[in-house]
């Protein structure tokens, strides 16, 4: 919300590792600075609750186990209703930002099962969005903006001995942004309009860690990584008539 939140969801964040240069080469030659982030397990021996109630936000967190000491999950999630406390102060009369409204919500999960002392396995996910909206009862218009990003990850521990460990990856994330507006009852029946970007990745990781001895680790691995761009993608209709200005 403009910076006023953190784009994470803390309840669900165990640590946080930023990397200003010089990134290792696991993060794939990073020309900016990096963000590691590890979330939670989840209570893998009882369940807990947590949450707040704010004034412009709330939030929700519950974990526990699956399979107790074998398996464990945790779902978190946000949202803001700044958009309901503002709804009587911008809809007095005369107001040019009647009927406008903002709002963001985002859940995190994560799912973790231990298959045996050497696999493990681990499934999180992540969607959040923020929404922009304005509705104009007297010039009959609806316009609706929003954006935001999903992302899933599958992960797969194996220990092949006290000196080599090895984690692979599947991981797929979405950005998109959206436009979308509705005009009624102008000449020529409803227009409408409908402008979409977005960006696709799917990734492969395969990342081995070797212990020789205590003062040596060597870190060797492989990545993959398919992106799909969408840079602008508009559809519109007026009346019964489809169009599309590309």
């Amino acid at each position: 919300l403009f910076g006023f939140f953190s784009v994470f969801n803390a309840d669900a964040i165990k640590d946080i590792n930023i990397i200003k240069g010089g990134m290792p080469a696991k993060y794939g030659g990073r020309l900016s600075s990096v963000l590691d982030i590890s979330m939670k397990e989840g209570n893998n021996k009882k369940y807990q609750t947590e949450g707040g109630i704010g004034l412009i936000s709330s939030k929700l967190t519950f974990q526990g186990p699956i399979q107790k000491n074998k398996s464990s999950f945790i779902v978190s999630g946000r949202r803001t209703y700044i958009d309901i406390l503002a709804n009587p102060f911008l809809n007095k009369p005369g107001n040019a930002f009647a009927g406008s409204g903002y709002y963001f919500y985002d859940l995190t999960t994560k799912v973790n099962y231990k298959i045996s002392d050497k696999d493990r396995i681990y499934l999180s996910g992540y969607f959040g969005r923020d929404v922009f909206d304005f509705a104009n009862s007297n010039n009959n218009i609806d316009i609706k903006i929003p954006w935001g990003n999903a992302t899933t990850a599958f992960r797969w521990n194996h220990l092949f001995s006290d000196k080599l460990f090895v984690n692979t990856s599947l991981i797929f994330t979405d950005y998109r942004f959206e436009f979308d507006i509705v005009q009624r009852a102008i000449e020529g029946g409803t227009f409408q309009l409908n402008i979409f970007s977005g960006i696709n990745d799917w990734n492969t990781k395969v990342d081995f860690l070797y212990q020789p001895n205590p003062k040596h680790t060597i870190r060797f691995g492989t990545n993959f990584i398919y992106h799909r761009f969408t840079p602008g993608n508009a559809t519109g209709r007026v009346g019964d008539v489809d169009f599309s200005p590309d």
